[in-house]
């Protein structure tokens, strides 16, 4: 799989900041998926009601998690979230959201691409 300079996932510098520990960079991108549809699935209902405290609180620790990864276009996207939140602006708060999923979805397909790539 060829990764692109435009692609979701930086894997060079995700690799690069475990040491090119291919399996602890499988190991994380499990632990990933293991907790992240919960904060997904907490945001989502945030934005329904349009809880901004909630809003804040869940963009803010994907933010976390997807820097961990090396996933700057998705962890900007829950930045914008995270910054609509605070704000108190929910004029564009769906389509934010919708944007966020679209990057996050990119991302879990790279992701499993990676790992499927990476076995012997």
């Amino acid at each position: 799989m060829s990764i692109a300079t435009t692609s979701v996932l930086n894997i060079e510098d995700l690799l690069s900041r475990v040491d090119d520990d291919r399996e602890l960079l499988a190991e994380l991108f499990f632990i990933f998926k293991t907790i992240f549809p919960t904060h997904l699935q907490q945001l989502r209902e945030a934005v329904a009601c349009k809880a901004p405290r909630q809003i804040e609180t869940e963009s803010h620790t994907l933010k976390g998690m997807l820097l961990n990864l090396s996933a700057s276009r998705a962890a900007a996207a829950a930045h914008e979230l995270e910054q609509m939140g605070r704000n108190h602006q929910f004029e564009n708060l769906n389509l934010a959201f919708d944007g966020f999923q679209a990057e996050v979805e990119a991302l879990l397909t790279q992701m499993n691409g990676y790992v499927t790539e990476s076995q012997p």
